[in-house]
């Protein structure tokens, strides 16, 4: 990495590492809070000098466990930076958003005070009326975000993904599969997406306070869809929302959701949601109360990777990575997994402690 950015205060982190969230920096952008004033503007930068200086060492080896990490992409496009010359917003719309005609996506204002003609904001119901639930101020860096997008223009890039005409051949190529981490296989594939074993549906999402976004594409139907929401669901009837997008587009019946008691949990109570959970066809899937985690628990299926589990409600996680949604139903130990994604919906019960599998290597 320091090849490519001098400032990088890692030296054994490769840019496969930041693009596949294996790279050990500081996982959430709060841990820069109390390095910046509220009126500072963070750039990337900047935040690599704070991170030089108080976390020198990565938390973990690189390339050795997976932890999202919007932060190892906002490095990325500094690496673009450095090799192409170009400003990254540059980069992006000669190589791609001209071409494909996104001419209404664009780098926002680090001050959107600074923001010229209209923006959308973000609201949240609470207390019976709607309040402002808005992106954040004084953010300068790019990279695993602030780039906004139209809803067409989301449209025209899942289409140009789904017609093999958004990147270059070899590119595709080089990104189509699944990164490894620690020698296990990732949920998301050398280019960000997740997609199916065929590799043919494919799609990413985004969530920043009000704000949700889709982007799905199926090669095999050359069909796309996209979709921007700009004020909070619950979450569960996010995931039954995109689903039924992609399901009504392909002439396929709509789901509606039985009303299911899922347990609610507080970050002192969610410990009691661990144990080992089974279903045909999913295989074993292990919540395990993590001391590493910084969210408290975590997902492990079979003896594959461990994900972190960010509690979104008080009675659903989602799990970055794998794009699992998931809720639990019994009680405050509960006997029963609800596990969904864009590919998976399933019902997983709980094993007796007595019947719990050998622990993986």
């Amino acid at each position: 990495m320091t090849q490519y950015v001098s400032a990088y205060p890692h030296g054994q982190t490769t840019v496969r590492h930041l693009l596949s969230h294996s790279n050990g920096l500081p996982a959430d952008y709060k841990f820069f809070d109390p390095y910046f004033a509220k009126d500072e503007v963070r750039t990337t930068q900047a935040m690599l000098r704070v991170v030089a200086k108080q976390a020198p060492a990565p938390s973990f080896l690189p390339g050795t466990r997976y932890e999202y990490s919007d932060m190892g992409f906002d490095v990325a496009s500094l690496v673009i930076e450095s090799v192409t010359g170009q400003s990254y917003e540059t980069f992006l719309k000669q190589r791609i958003f001209s071409r494909l005609g996104m001419n209404h996506t664009y780098a926002r204002p680090a001050r959107l005070a600074d923001w010229k003609g209209v923006r959308t904001l973000g609201y949240r119901w609470r207390d019976a009326a709607w309040q402002p639930f808005d992106v954040f101020d004084m953010e300068g860096f790019l990279g695993g975000s602030n780039l906004y997008f139209s809803a067409l223009d989301l449209g025209r890039w899942a289409s140009a993904n789904a017609a093999r005409t958004a990147l270059p051949a070899a590119v595709v190529a080089a990104g189509a599969h699944r990164n490894l981490i620690d020698g296990k296989p990732s949920g998301i594939t050398g280019l960000g997406w997740h997609c199916d074993d065929t590799g043919a549906h494919c799609y990413y999402t985004g969530t920043l306070n009000a704000f949700h976004s889709l982007v799905y594409w199926d090669r095999a139907r050359n069909e796309s869809v996209a979709l921007v929401i700009n004020s909070t669901m619950p979450p569960w009837q996010v995931i039954t929302l995109q689903r039924n997008l992609v399901d009504a587009l392909a002439g396929r019946p709509v789901r509606l959701d039985p009303p299911t008691p899922f347990v609610g949990f507080s970050r002192e109570t969610q410990s009691g949601a661990a144990g080992t959970y089974v279903a045909q066809g999913i295989g074993v899937a292990t919540i395990e109360a993590d001391s590493t985690s910084s969210t408290g628990l975590s997902l492990r299926v079979d003896c594959g990777l461990k994900f972190d589990m960010f509690r979104v409600s008080r009675d659903v996680f989602y799990v970055p990575g794998t794009d699992y949604w998931i809720a639990f139903g019994g009680h405050t130990q509960p006997t029963t997994l609800y596990l969904r994604s864009m590919f998976l919906d399933a019902t997983l019960s709980r094993l007796p402690d007595q019947a719990q599998p050998n622990a993986c290597k």
